[in-house]
């Protein structure tokens, strides 16, 4: 996508005063999202965003002190988009097990849709995830879903394994995680028409244990 297209979805805004409060921060995300994925993280910085929105040079950094916190922005938007994409997912599970697959097939789905953002969101080009505590907060949104579903599942049945349920949702968030990389990657082939049934097989060994 060229920077005139992202340009004209923020025509409303071409100059710095049209910015109410907030809405500028927000413009940011916008635009950055779209050369994110179109573009690739390169491409991302606050100068050339501020000439896309056409806004001063220095408007940007009111929100964000660099590119590295503009980068941090973009991956928690994209954690939070995550969680809300496997609750989607899961709406109509039938059971504790079936939201566990269908918040793995919604996790990877999502992976797979948005390539550039997930990596952002996991090679944390931004540094590290710590120093970033709202963002830190969001990420863990995915792992809670997981863990929340395993101790539903094994409060069900007797857990005559003796497994714990952090080892159980670490063993299916990792899983998960490893699945959605290696296809964003490109070194596992997904056929997207059969997701469902590719994660499921994969989740099998794991979910046995429940």
């Amino acid at each position: 996508m060229s920077n005139r297209l992202i340009l004209k979805k923020h025509k409303q805004h071409k100059k710095q005063e049209q910015y109410h409060h907030g809405n500028l921060r927000q413009a940011l995300l916008d635009a950055g999202m779209q050369i994110l994925q179109f573009q690739g993280v390169e491409a991302l910085g606050l100068r050339s965003l501020a000439r896309i929105l056409d806004v001063s040079q220095t408007a940007p950094y009111s929100h964000f002190k660099n590119k590295t916190e503009l980068l941090a922005a973009i991956a928690e938007l994209g954690f939070a988009n995550l969680a809300i994409h496997m609750l989607d997912g899961a709406k109509s599970s039938t059971s504790p097990i079936n939201r566990i697959e269908n918040f793995a097939i919604s996790y990877v789905e999502f992976a797979l849709k948005n390539k550039e953002l997930f990596s952002l969101m996991f090679r944390r080009e931004f540094g590290d995830m710590k120093d970033f505590p709202t963002l830190l907060m969001t990420a863990s949104k995915s792992y809670s879903l997981f863990s929340s579903a395993v101790g539903e599942a094994l409060s069900k049945k007797e857990n005559s394994l003796n497994i714990s349920s952090k080892v159980l949702a670490n063993s299916i968030w990792s899983l998960v995680g490893g699945l959605a990389i290696f296809a964003v990657d490109g070194k596992i082939s997904i056929d997207f028409s059969k997701l469902d049934e590719f994660v499921t097989e994969h989740l099998k060994p794991v979910l046995i244990n429940i």
